[in-house]
């Protein structure tokens, strides 16, 4: 006879998220239905960009572009949110194809107001390209917005330019270090997983941790050594390994509910 799954695998689990706390939900509640201690320690702050000329210029023009493209949650929320501030509103995009990565990009389109015509199926700006490409959309001649984060990559507007598309990148949030630590040290070296959902988070989290708190001069990486770090996908993976840290799993496919499936995986393997 075959046993029974348990049906709180997670149960004696502890899992930090380094998300920042406005977003953990997505993380925290599936975690917890599962029998995780969940650790909400933020490493990284969403700061909206001050309404600008550009911004300003952007909202004035929005209606002609071909493509609006966004390429996280975050994006959509702020440039809807100075969308507001300069007196529009989403419907100011019903000319254009709005194109997202991933579902949590899609749900906060829609959210707004917006129901994406296209979503990448991989989730970062390479799959964004492929899903255009499957679709035939022709970017030669074709205007197209990017609203984004300041550090994000170039990759995407670089191709998008080199395909023959007039490019407009919207700077309207930047990822900034959280001011410190809201668990201690102690408790999130002690944790079974921490998870990562950006590079920025990843970065913000070492920079955090800082020097070994016990006074032993231990790097990082040691200090880690008893729990699995768990990362969202690809870039997220590789700004671990930059800062010398070992990923031991990574979400397939690469969003909340594969963060949550990959940690049940650890702790209730088959």
């Amino acid at each position: 006879m075959v046993a029974e799954p348990p049906a709180k695998p997670l149960t004696g689990c502890v899992v930090v998220i380094t998300r920042p706390r406005a977003q953990a939900a997505a993380l925290a509640d599936p975690l917890s239905a599962l029998g995780a201690e969940v650790l909400v320690a933020p490493t990284i702050r969403i700061a909206p960009t001050v309404l600008n000329d550009q911004i300003r210029a952007a909202v004035r023009t929005v209606g002609q572009y071909d493509l609006v493209v966004f390429t996280s949650a975050n994006a959509v929320r702020e440039f809807v949110a100075r969308l507001l501030e300069c007196g529009g509103t989403a419907r100011l995009l019903s000319d254009a194809l709005v194109v997202v990565v991933g579902p949590a990009t899609a749900a906060a389109a829609r959210a707004a107001g917006m129901e994406p015509a296209l979503m990448a199926q991989e989730f970062a700006a390479e799959g964004l390209l492929a899903a255009l490409d499957e679709r035939d959309v022709t970017l030669a001649g074709a205007r197209v917005l990017l609203p984004r984060a300041a550090e994000a990559r170039d990759v995407l507007p670089e191709t998008l330019r080199a395909r023959g598309a007039t490019v407009d990148v919207l700077t309207v949030y930047e990822t900034q270090p959280a001011p410190a630590l809201a668990v201690s040290a102690a408790r999130l070296e002690a944790a079974d997983v921490i998870t990562f959902t950006s590079a920025s988070a990843a970065r913000g989290f070492a920079e955090l941790m800082g020097d070994d708190p016990t006074g032993a001069g231990r790097p990082l990486a040691a200090r880690l050594a008893g729990t699995r770090l768990c990362s969202i996908g690809p870039q997220t993976s590789a700004a671990l390994v930059e800062l010398g840290l070992r990923v031991a799993m990574e979400a397939e496919p690469h969003t909340s509910d594969g963060l949550v499936r990959v940690i049940v995986a650890f702790a209730a393997p088959d």
